[in-house]
């Protein structure tokens, strides 16, 4: 969906034969016909749709009106010399694809890619140089695009546990590090996608955000039409404030299903997965739904999906080596996992600057002992006490 408005712009129209009576202070008195240019403000609002069978983006642009005429509808770009522009590219001749609906209402049809569009609507500038209309410019710098909205979509929150040290706002430690990748990581670690792309990739800009919309990491969702059914898996990213968002910056994730009933998913690199115990209705409008995995009300499948950390609800962290269970101890355990990765024999090492599961509380840095250490997550997530215990995931 696309929406916004122009600032204030101005065109003057003039009219022939216009009358302009001068009276100086003496009561002299002056008259003279001319062309007499006046100013009306323009206020142009955009609204878009995407039609999902040929891919053309309607932009419809309302409120062109002529303010020193109500009943005359301002017409932007029918006039010869007039440019009217998308992204400084001429919209082309009327009778194509910059269409006048009538009562100041303008359509434009095109394939636009995702991304902010600029629509530019000038003209001559004064004088009028013997056009019956002048007018100055007015620009909408338009809300992103996006072309894949076609589908079902949703809003989704969720938690991670291993950037959650205190309060309700995760730390962006691998951002604020440089270390977060362009690209998604998980088909790099044998994930399978259902639907999507492997290596799908961000916008750059999106990791200069900082506050609570920066970006904490990559996270996977999937939607799944029964428990063990996966309709469809897209990489996403999750903000420090627990909004999950698209990859080119929208506060909503679009899937390109039909829209219906399902569950969603949500996995991590090191984190246990969690789902929805019950289907979704998920509808074309993403203000429709909202899961939030971070309260209590949003029911999960199987038994102690997420961990509760101050008011948060979050997934559980040190899942290090990918098989879905933490474990301390045993064959395969994370703890072995972390500390073969600071050099085995000398415990007191420390990794930094890394990307890597073995991270588990997500700062960048691999630790087995010590002030923030990887090893006493895993620990906690077991439960503490008994080191012999592990952590299942409930994600079937």
């Amino acid at each position: 969906m696309l929406s916004g408005s122009a600032p204030p712009g101005a065109y003057a129209a003039a009219y022939p034969g216009t009358t302009i009576t001068v009276t100086d202070a003496l009561g002299c008195v002056a008259q003279a016909s001319a062309m007499t240019p006046a100013v009306h403000a323009v206020q142009p609002t955009l609204t878009a749709s995407l039609d999902c069978s040929s891919g053309l983006t309607t932009v419809r642009c309302t409120g062109f009106t002529d303010l020193n005429d109500p009943g005359l509808p301002y017409v932007p770009c029918d006039w010869p010399g007039r440019t009217c522009s998308v992204d400084g590219v001429n919209m082309g001749p009327v009778s194509s694809s910059w269409v006048n609906e009538g009562g100041g209402v303008w359509r434009y049809s095109a394939v636009l890619t995702g991304g902010a569009h600029t629509f530019n609507f000038s003209g001559t500038n004064l004088p009028c140089n013997g056009a019956l209309e002048c007018w100055g410019s007015t620009q909408v710098n338009a809300a992103t695009i996006t072309p894949g909205d076609c589908g079902a979509n949703l809003r989704l929150r969720a938690a991670l546990g291993g950037a959650l040290s205190s309060g309700t706002v995760m730390s962006d430690d691998l951002r604020a590090g440089n270390l977060l990748p362009l690209t998604e990581p998980f088909s790099g670690l044998g994930y399978t996608y259902v639907g999507s792309a492997a290596g799908l990739g961000l916008l750059p800009v999106l990791l200069s955000t900082t506050g609570s919309n920066a970006i904490v990491d990559w996270v996977l969702v999937e939607l799944r039409s029964g428990p063990m059914t996966i309709s469809w898996s897209k990489p996403a990213l999750l903000q420090r404030d627990g909004d999950v968002i698209d990859l080119d910056g929208d506060t909503y994730l679009n899937f390109p299903v039909a829209v219906g009933s399902y569950h969603v998913a949500l996995r991590h690199r090191n984190h246990l997965g969690v789902m929805t115990i019950t289907p979704r209705a998920l509808a074309a409008d993403p203000a429709a739904t909202l899961v939030d995995f971070r309260v209590s009300g949003t029911g999960t499948h199987g038994t102690n999906a997420r961990v509760l950390k101050g008011t948060v609800w979050c997934l559980w962290p040190a899942e290090a080596t990918g098989d879905g269970v933490v474990k301390y101890t045993g064959a395969g355990n994370d703890r072995d996992a972390v500390l073969s990765a600071v050099g085995g024999g000398t415990p007191t090492n420390t990794v930094n600057n890394v990307y890597d599961p073995k991270d588990v509380n997500l700062d960048g840095s691999i630790k087995y002992t010590g002030s923030a250490n990887d090893r006493d997550v895993i620990l906690q997530t077991i439960g503490g006490s008994v080191p012999t215990a592990t952590r299942t995931q409930q994600l079937p």
